[in-house]
């Protein structure tokens, strides 16, 4: 079944984020997911510690590089989907993980730092496509943006137009920076089991999560060339 990861040299972008959202939706669409969390803080598996974690997910963490292409096909034989957190620093463990991937997200966020530093992840994604001699999918998250595109900065835009000048693919809806995605992780559980008494604009954050997944699966189900 599909392997996705997330990956990014640079913190504080929101990849483990946009693992746990994309995770606990496809789950809510009733795929069976592992998650992988391959993060040196296991964020992820903190989540699942907490109450509220959909029966249909399992967190496998504590990973070494030489058991992680292992853990990836022994999860993908039981699961629809297989979502990956990677470190963010460049590893045998990060290579490993994309060797057996069929998508890899690159978060970006609305800086030139952001930028170049995920340039360095996309090029790691054509190294691992060069050792597998068959291209890995591959495309760029915009991450914590505001709401709406007129409130995008100079920056943001500028970079969106470096990537589609570069040949990258973006995803199509970006993940907004919300209060409900934070929550999930103080919280537990989901979207949908987060209460809006408690959440700001939880409607919209649901909304936009869904809206992101679905341009994940048709990335996933288009391919892209590395």
């Amino acid at each position: 079944m599909p392997v996705i990861t997330m990956l990014s040299p640079k913190g504080g972008v929101g990849k483990t984020t946009t693992a746990l959202v994309l995770a606990t939706e496809l789950a809510a669409e009733g795929a069976q997911v592992v998650i992988i969390d391959a993060d040196p803080n296991f964020p992820l598996m903190k989540w699942a510690q907490l109450d509220g974690r959909p029966d249909n997910i399992d967190v496998i963490s504590e990973i070494d590089e030489e058991r992680i292409i292992e853990t990836i096909d022994e999860a993908r034989k039981r699961a629809d989907f297989v979502v990956v957190d990677l470190e963010g620093r460049a590893s045998a463990r990060t290579t490993n993980a994309l060797l057996m991937s069929n998508l890899a997200l690159v978060p970006i966020q609305g800086s030139g730092l952001d930028a170049d530093q995920a340039a360095r992840a996309f090029q790691s994604v054509r190294s691992a496509a060069r050792v597998r001699e068959r291209p890995i999918a591959y495309a760029a998250v915009l991450t914590r943006t505001p709401g709406t595109v007129k409130l995008w900065s100079r920056d943001l835009k500028a970079i969106v137009q470096n990537l589609e000048e570069a040949g990258i693919p973006i995803i199509a809806t970006p993940l907004a920076e919300r209060g409900a995605f934070r929550g999930l992780f103080s919280s537990g559980g989901t979207l949908a089991t987060l209460n809006p008494a408690h959440v700001a604009s939880l409607d919209s954050a649901r909304e936009n999560a869904r809206a992101f997944v679905a341009d994940v699966l048709a990335m996933l189900n288009q391919g892209t060339p590395a």
